[in-house]
This record gives structure tokens, sequence and C-alpha cells, in this order.
């Protein structure tokens, strides 16, 4: 690390890694600072507003979806993924999103991500807060996730959706009367107890 650079290093290092304009100017530097910092190669610009440190591989991807989406809540194949219910390893992540929400901001080269836009009526359905590789996320809880998993089954590998739902089945951790109460705000319950039901 060059000389003089330290005191900046230990800023990123408080937010995790990732951090904001506004983050560095309320610790007391200038915006401008960022750019010299850039131009140096001693960060990287993410998107706009965002930096995280030059070649900090201690950044998880899960970190950077959090400080970058903190109003996104983890969903749908990466939920399930989360949860143990699928093996396969994830190519992008999938967030849920309120309907409405400005979409340019996705647009980002890593990590990949897939928007899902999700009705103001449904996106506090099942919302919860988790642990996941040491960083507190934002997800569909498992009986939310399958309730998802039924409602975009035509759009899923169907071998995913019979090993996601295989596996809820026999998790201990299940909710089943928050599955059918989640199944009927959602207006999934004849398919929920068509798919899932069979396993139970």
């Amino acid at each position: 690390m060059r000389s003089g650079h330290e005191k900046f290093k230990k800023i990123f290092d408080k937010h995790n890694g990732v951090l904001k304009t506004s983050e560095f100017q309320a610790a007391g530097y200038h915006h401008k600072i960022l750019r010299e910092l850039v131009n140096q190669e001693i960060i990287v610009k993410i998107k706009r507003g965002y930096y995280k440190w030059q070649n900090d591989e201690g950044i998880s991807d899960i970190t950077l979806i959090t400080r970058l989406f903190p109003d996104t809540v983890i969903f749908l194949l990466s939920a399930l993924f989360i949860y143990g219910y699928i093996d396969c390893a994830m190519n992008e992540w999938h967030l849920a999103i309120a309907r409405g929400s400005a979409r340019a901001k996705f647009n980002i080269d890593y990590p990949k991500v897939k928007p899902y836009y999700i009705h103001k009526d449904y996106i506090n359905i099942g919302k919860t807060i988790d642990k996941y590789d040491e960083q507190e996320i934002s997800i569909f809880d498992r009986d939310r996730t399958i309730c998802d998993v039924v409602r975009y089954a035509n759009k899923i590998d169907k071998k995913i959706v019979n090993q996601a739902i295989k596996r809820y089945a026999n998790d201990p951790e299940k909710n089943i009367d928050n599955l059918m109460i989640y199944a009927k705000k959602m207006r999934v319950e004849k398919n929920i107890r068509v798919m899932v039901g069979l396993w139970l």
C-alpha cells in the first residue's frame, strides 16, 4: 500500500470494503480525493457513488450486494441456494425490488444481478433478516421462497423446482401454516396444494 493511503483504507474497512461518496465525505474528506484515488488505481469505481479498494479479494459477492442494493431482497434461485434447497452454483444473483424502482442502478459488470420487480402487495410478504457468509442480508423466508418457486415454476428448470420442493418438505425449519398464509395472499394456494402437498 502506498504511503499515506492507510487512513483511506481504514475508512473502506469500516464499511466492509465498499464505500459511498457520502460516507467518505462524512469521514471528513472531499469527494475529489476519490477521483484522485481512482486515477492512481488505488480504488475502483463500482458504479456511480460507490467504490471499493483495488484488488481487495476479501469482499464477497454478498457484501457487494447488500452494500450496493440495500433496498432489495434475496430472491428465488439465490434464496433457494442459500437455504440449501438447490446445489447448482449461481451465475447471477436474483434480487426482488418494489415495482417502479429505478432500473439503471442494476447495470453493473460485477456481481451479475437479475432484478425482479415485485408488486407492492407482495414485496413484504415473508421478508426477513438472516445471516449468510457472516453478512446480514434481507431475504424471503423459506416458506415464501417456495411460494415464489411455484409462482415462477414455468420459468425455472423442472429439476430445480422438484429438488427445491422435496428439500423444503424435509426441512425441519419449514412452517406449513406460513406457507399456506403466503400462498393465499399471493394467489398460488391451489398450485401449492398440488405441487407441494404431494411431498408433505
